[in-house]
C-alpha cells in the first residue's frame, strides 16, 4: 500500500515538471520568435495616444454646414414676342451699310438718254439740207422739254439760240414750228409762234407768212376752236383757280385780270368758260 502510493506521488511530481518545463519553453519561444514585443506594446500605446488626440481635434472643430438641398430648377415661361427695344437716346446706332441712291442712276439714265438726242440733232445738222435743219432742231426742242437740268440741255439751248438769232435759219425754224403746231389744231400755241416770228423777223419772207396766218386764225376765230394740250389746260386751270382766290378774298382788280388771262390765253375751253361766267363779279356789276 505503501509503495502504490510512492508511485503515484512520483508519477504526480514527474507529471508536475514536464508542465512546468512546457511552460518555460513556450515562453522562451515566445519572446525569442518576436524580439519587438516591448516595442509593439509601445508603438501600440503611441498609436491609441495619436488617435486619442486626434479624435478630441475633430471635436473640438465645429461641424461642416450641411448643403442646403438644392431646389428643383424653375420652368421657364414660354418665350413672348417682344418688339425691339427702343435705342437709349444719345446713343448712337451703328449706321447701315450705305445704298447706293437711285436718283443718281436715274440722272445717269437721263443724261445718255439726252445725250443720244443730242448726237441725233448733230448728226440731222451734218446733212446741210432744210429737212436735216429742221429735224435737228426739233430734237434740240426735245432735249430742252423732256431732259432739263442735264448737261446735255445746257448745251441744245446754246446751239437752238445761236441758230434761231441767225436771219436765214432763224425764220426757217420758228415757221415749221409754228406750222406744226397748226396742222395740229393747237391753235394757241401756233398763233404765238406766229407772233414771235413777226416780232423778230418781220421783213423776211417767213415773218410775211406769219402776218397772213395770223389774219387767218383771227378771222375764223380758230383759237376758240383749239385743240389744247394738257399742259395748256392744267395752266388754265391754275389762272381760273388764282382769280377765285383773289374774290374770295376781295382783291377783284386781281381776280378780274386772272379771268381775262384765261379768257384770252385759252378761249373756248371750259375754264374760260367758267372764267368768263366769274368776270362780272370781279369786275363789281
Amino acid at each position: 500500500m505503501r509503495l502504490a502510493r510512492g508511485f503515484a506521488f512520483l508519477f504526480i511530481s514527474l507529471l508536475v515538471l514536464v508542465l512546468a518545463a512546457d511552460t518555460a519553453d513556450a515562453r522562451s519561444s515566445r519572446y525569442r520568435g518576436d524580439s519587438r514585443g516591448p516595442q509593439r506594446l509601445v508603438d501600440r500605446d503611441n498609436k491609441d495616444d495619436k488617435d486619442s488626440k486626434d479624435n478630441r481635434k475633430k471635436d473640438d472643430q465645429p461641424a461642416a454646414p450641411k448643403a442646403a438641398p438644392k431646389a428643383a430648377p424653375a420652368k421657364k415661361p414660354p418665350a413672348v414676342a417682344t418688339a425691339p427695344a427702343a435705342p437709349k437716346p444719345g446713343v448712337p446706332r451703328p449706321a447701315q451699310a450705305p445704298k447706293k441712291a437711285p436718283a443718281k442712276k436715274d440722272d445717269d439714265a437721263r443724261e445718255q438718254e439726252a445725250q443720244k438726242l443730242r448726237d441725233q440733232a448733230d448728226k440731222e445738222f451734218d446733212k446741210g439740207t432744210e429737212e436735216g435743219l429742221l429735224a435737228g432742231a426739233k430734237l434740240l426742242r426735245q432735249v430742252l422739254d423732256g431732259f432739263d437740268g442735264t448737261d446735255a440741255a445746257a448745251s441744245a439751248q446754246q446751239q437752238l439760240d445761236l441758230l434761231l438769232s441767225d436771219e436765214k435759219l432763224g425764220p426757217m425754224i420758228l415757221l415749221a414750228e409754228a406750222q406744226e403746231e397748226f396742222d395740229a389744231m393747237h391753235y394757241r400755241k401756233a398763233r404765238n409762234k406766229y407772233k414771235a416770228l413777226l416780232a423778230r423777223f418781220p421783213k423776211t419772207e417767213q415773218g410775211a407768212e406769219a402776218k397772213a396766218k395770223l389774219a387767218e386764225i383771227d378771222a375764223n376765230d380758230l383759237v376758240r376752236k383749239s385743240v389744247y394740250t394738257d399742259e395748256e389746260l392744267e395752266d388754265a386751270r391754275l389762272w381760273l383757280l388764282s382769280g377765285n382766290i383773289h374774290l374770295e378774298n376781295g382783291r377783284k382788280p386781281e381776280a378780274a385780270a386772272a379771268y381775262r388771262r384765261v379768257i384770252e390765253e385759252y378761249p373756248g375751253c371750259r375754264f374760260a368758260l367758267m372764267a368768263e361766267e366769274k368776270l362780272p363779279a370781279a369786275r363789281g356789276s
